[in-house]
């Protein structure tokens, strides 16, 4: 056998393979020009597509509802003069929320707490109060107008999530219970609370629209795997639990998913005439308000199934009319991530984009037969001034993050400023800039131990069961400093110290004292001041060889040394060097009671003993 057969060429990847891989390059050279461009275009493109949107929904309002509306003894235009007068707040909303309302504001913790607070008084409301319609309680009247709390909600808990999950640090470090702790306790404090709120009204529906814009959050703060693998069993230990309690909602995923069988059940009427409004439809519609399924054959056509009467009046190229133009948002809000180098904001527009996208699609889906009946409405589209309002207010938040949000450098970038428009641009996007970094800074800091540890609730409950958090011993007391030194903070003695202070009090060999020293003489030089330990304990030496006429005055090198960086140090502020010496005098002066061998020597000086190597007389004093 020659040694041209023996050689082996490698094998080429197969199709599927090279096709995820072309796919997986294209992707990511799309996130780099996606994330190389400017924003100034992204709040026009998202001002005219949720415009568009909105008064497209009114026009398929005013055609799905008429029918209906005539036959129930209202007028034709009544559905759709509702819907307009909650377009007009809500595009109102939008640009107040897009060009008047600071994103400093939405950072503020007491903010979203606040709106979070009101949101749930308007939910334990709705279960008092509330009205039930198609046996969900959701709604509930107030100023004559019937208003769903559990839609305004969704944009207040995405603020708050992101809130919660910019300023959690790492969440993938550490023990399983560490990272649930840290991961989805906090998380859970306030969506626990919302959802449950939403469960008591029994609109499944919406919840499971938290839950999509939740999980996406949740995956964005990069979790570990193994608190992936505990959130997606509860999540679907949790839906389990809804559909099996629930005949009805059994009977719909049966009949939605049972291929090998024809559902002409009473269950499967609204699905089949969405259906049969599609098939109608067929690429180019029967003409705007010509719907047949809309005589009260299609339950809900104004609302739930709106886009069956989209597509049957305006055929398949309305429905991909209505595509584009969710995905110019979904356009839009991957500029702003990719661009934005603020942790809220692009946490923020994963939940919002999350939001309107997951509901949308949602929507087609169970008009065209791929999901179960679930009573989830088309944004922007469907009937519903509260869905609408609110969806015109997310927009609007996404609005302010690309106007905003601190950018993320570019190589190759101008940095000059052409005219004053970009100048404002500028400022307002450096004003965000500062928070974003102050807060990023802490993170780094400590990554393991920002936001909610378990660590910190051991040790605070610790605190409550000892009484520490109330009262002290006196013998744990801290003694009184000096007149002119600074003090210790009450609290410090129960805090828990951090990993650098664990590090700083650990033994140190003689390399490292050595260093440490050497590093202490070049910050005295430069005008550090000697810590008060190090100088109390100088003025005792000093007071107790003055005092012992046997022992010369005389000091060694390294407390010469040590002396005369205090004195640098010292002469930098004249007025502060005469208290500091009184002060040390009057301490001098009182009579020590203690025994020589009970005395320590300060860390200063220890250290300092260590790297100089000083009598064991100058220990003693």
């Amino acid at each position: 056998m020659s040694l041209a057969a023996e050689t082996r060429l490698p094998q080429r990847p197969g199709f599927f393979r090279r096709l995820w891989g072309l796919a997986r390059t294209k992707w990511e050279d799309a996130q780099v020009r996606l994330g190389a461009m400017v924003l100034t275009d992204v709040p026009i493109v998202l001002v005219v597509a949720a415009t568009v949107l909105t008064f497209f929904g009114v026009m398929m309002v005013l055609s799905a509802s008429s029918v209906e509306q005539i036959s129930s003894g209202a007028g034709a235009f009544a559905q759709a003069r509702s819907q307009g007068m909650f377009a007009v707040l809500g595009l109102v909303s939008m640009l107040l929320v897009g060009y008047l309302i600071p994103v400093t504001w939405y950072r503020r913790p007491w903010v979203v707490h606040t709106l979070l607070g009101l949101a749930a008084l308007l939910l334990i409301a709705v279960i008092f109060v509330g009205t039930t319609v198609n046996g969900n309680r959701n709604w509930i009247n107030i100023a004559g107008f019937s208003i769903q709390p559990s839609e305004f909600a969704k944009p207040i808990m995405i603020l708050w999530l992101a809130s919660v999950y910019s300023r959690q640090g790492r969440i993938d470090r550490g023990t399983l219970a560490q990272t649930a702790y840290k991961g989805l306790v906090p998380a859970l404090l306030g969506f626990g609370l919302i959802v449950t709120l939403i469960l008591a009204g029994h609109d499944v529906g919406t919840v499971l629209i938290y839950a999509l814009f939740f999980s996406a959050i949740f995956m964005a703060a990069r979790p570990s795997r193994g608190l992936v693998t505990i959130s997606a069993g509860l999540g679907v230990l949790a839906a389990t639990v809804m559909v099996v309690i629930s005949p009805n909602r059994i009977e719909r995923i049966f009949n939605t998913f049972a291929f090998w069988r024809d559902c002409v059940e009473a269950t499967c009427d609204q699905a089949n005439s969405g259906l049969a409004a599609l098939a109608t439809g067929g690429f180019w519609g029967v003409g705007l308000g010509q719907s047949r399924q809309k005589y009260n054959y299609l339950p809900e056509a104004h609302n739930d199934y709106i886009f069956a009467v989209v597509g049957e009046e305006l055929g398949l190229i309305g429905a991909i009319a209505v595509l584009l133009l969710y995905a110019a948002l979904i356009y839009c809000a991957m500029r702003v991530l990719l661009r934005s180098s603020d942790l809220f904001i692009r946490y923020a527009t994963i939940g919002i984009i999350t939001w309107i996208a997951g509901q949308a699609l949602l929507n087609i889906a169970m008009v065209v037969g791929l999901m179960p009946v679930i009573g989830v409405p088309l944004p922007f589209i469907s009937a519903g001034g509260s869905a609408l309002v609110s969806s015109l207010v997310g927009i609007g938040i996404l609005i302010a993050f690309a106007r905003q949000t601190p950018l993320t450098p570019i190589v190759g970038e101008r940095t000059g400023i052409a005219n004053s428009k970009m100048q404002k641009d500028a400022a307002r996007r450096l004003a965000l800039g500062r928070i974003a970094e102050r807060e990023q800074a802490v993170i780094a800091a400590d990554p393991d131990g920002t936001g909610w540890t378990l660590e910190k609730l051991t040790t605070r409950l610790g605190a409550l069961v000892d009484g520490r958090g109330s009262t002290r011993p006196a013998d744990s007391a801290p003694h009184r400093a000096p007149a002119g030194t600074r003090s210790m903070r009450p609290s410090a003695a129960t805090a828990r110290p951090s990993a650098q202070t664990v590090r700083r009090s650990a033994p140190l060999s003689a390399e490292a004292s050595a260093e440490a020293a050497m590093a202490r003489r070049s910050s005295s030089v430069s005008g550090a001041r000697p810590s008060v330990s190090v100088q109390q304990a100088h003025t005792r030496t000093t007071s107790a060889q003055t005092q012992q006429p046997g022992r010369p005055a005389a000091q060694s090198p390294a407390t010469q040394g040590a002396v005369g960086r205090s004195s640098v140090a010292q002469s930098a502020t004249s007025a502060t060097r005469p208290a500091v010496a009184r002060a040390a005098g009057a301490q001098s002066a009182e009579p020590v009671q203690r025994a020589p061998k009970e005395q320590k020597l300060p860390a200063g000086l220890r250290t300092i003993r260590k790297a100089r190597k000083l009598p064991e007389e100058h220990s003693e004093g």
